[in-house]
């Protein structure tokens, strides 16, 4: 989790446990709803960083399949890219 977001919810969990012992009751509907929303909001983003996490993976396994099925293409890329990038450098001095 990042770190804004931790000090969000920490400061957020910390705020709840001051006003715990209040007694009104209109505070202590209040706190309860913002109990659950930042449960809500703590599964939330763990859920879609997760989400993220397991896409990237995914997209790094396809990019290496693609370079074993294609080495040859794959170096013939890279050296045509490496060329082209030494060719511009000097023209730009």
């Amino acid at each position: 989790m990042s770190a804004a977001l931790q000090e969000l919810f920490d400061g957020v969990d910390d705020l709840i446990k001051r006003v715990a012992d209040t007694e009104n009751p209109e505070i202590r509907k209040i706190r309860a709803k913002v109990h659950a929303t930042l449960i809500v909001a703590r599964t939330s983003f763990e859920d879609n960083a997760n989400q993220v996490r397991r896409h990237a993976a995914q997209i790094a396994g396809g990019t290496d399949d693609d370079l074993d099925d294609y080495p040859g293409q794959a170096l013939g890329v890279a050296l045509l890219v490496g060329l082209g990038l030494g060719l511009m450098v000097p023209l730009r001095q």
